[in-house]
């Protein structure tokens, strides 16, 4: 690899046809720069070394992990197995446009720049309404992007030095579910990088928009990834609204914070949640679906945090036995 050289990685788990789909859209790259494309088959079972022939124009490389351990770990993985001075993290069900890497490239402007890609939902999906809602999430929801917060890092499309990634401490491996991308934003953030969005970066997400599908990424979030958040940064309780599940403390805080405490509360009960559920149904509400789905993440996730941290609390020991007492 040439100095400044690019090196996309992209873990995988079986997903055969969508992986090909997007190492298809890489062959097609309007770049004179050098780049190789590292693969990481995070457990997968088939071989998948016929992609380095097959893909051999835009330097594939199939690392195979003989079982899964997580999105983290795979993407440390190969990283750990590429040269380029510049890491380009995509995930496996995307396809992107033929000038995203140089887009990518392009908007680097030293070690601290982190590039944030455009992620759109795939034109197969583009009338659903939950596919219209993720693809507004993020960078998306800022009225103004001249500070872009790092909640806002999406790993299946972003850009950065590898001084930066390395200085950092890479992806948390400890994160094996769904979250890792929270935990290397916030780490972003406490580096001092300079977090830019580069609309023109296009990846397309191919993944079904299935509600249920999003409820079980956000239980397991909230069980797994969640913790161990919040252990690493404690600031991020008020980013994905954790303090507001805290008990009321009514004369000690902001009135307005005990109100909206109070209201989450009486969300968070399973009567109000049925009828969320309920309301969803409704496809044809559009956007209006959104504070909906945005209600209905919020409650599986918090709700398998609060009873993480129950099942995790010590469990209180009898004291002694007074000799006094029959």
């Amino acid at each position: 690899m040439t100095a400044n050289a690019a090196s996309i990685v992209i873990p995988t788990h079986r997903r055969p046809d969508l992986l090909r789909n997007l190492l298809e859209s890489l062959s097609h790259q309007k770049t004179a720069r050098a780049f190789e494309v590292i693969v990481v088959n995070d457990g997968s079972a088939g071989d998948l070394s016929m992609l380095e022939v097959e893909f051999s124009d835009i330097s594939v490389k199939v690392i195979d992990l003989p079982q899964s351990r997580g999105r983290a770990f795979a993407r440390n993985e190969g990283v750990r197995n590429s040269k380029g001075d510049v890491l380009i993290f995509v995930d496996d069900d995307m396809t992107v446009v033929e000038d995203f890497l140089e887009r990518h490239m392009a908007a680097h402007g030293d070690v601290m720049t982190v590039v944030i890609g455009n992620v759109l939902s795939a034109p197969e999906y583009s009338n659903d309404p939950l596919a219209r809602y993720v693809e507004r999430q993020g960078v998306h929801k800022l009225k103004s992007r001249a500070r872009i917060h790092p909640k806002c890092v999406r790993t299946g499309n972003v850009s950065v030095s590898r001084e930066l990634f390395t200085r950092i401490g890479m992806f948390d491996e400890s994160i094996s579910k769904y979250g890792e991308d929270q935990d290397l934003g916030m780490k972003f953030g406490e580096a001092g990088a300079d977090l830019v969005f580069a609309e023109g970066a296009i990846s397309y997400h191919h993944h079904p928009p299935d509600i249920d599908d999003m409820i079980g990424k956000m239980q397991e979030y909230g069980r797994y990834s969640v913790p161990l958040l919040v252990a690493a940064h404690p600031q991020i309780r008020q980013v994905i609204r954790l303090d507001l599940a805290e008990p009321v403390r009514i004369g000690r805080e902001c009135p307005l914070v005990s109100v909206r405490k109070m209201m989450l509360r009486i969300a968070l009960t399973p009567p109000f949640y049925r009828v969320a559920r309920s309301v969803y149904g409704f496809k044809w509400l559009g956007s209006l679906l959104y504070p909906v789905i945005d209600y209905i993440r919020a409650y599986n996730y918090i709700r398998a945090y609060r009873e993480s941290q129950k099942e995790s609390a010590p469990k209180a020991r009898p004291g002694p036995i007074d000799p006094r007492r029959n």
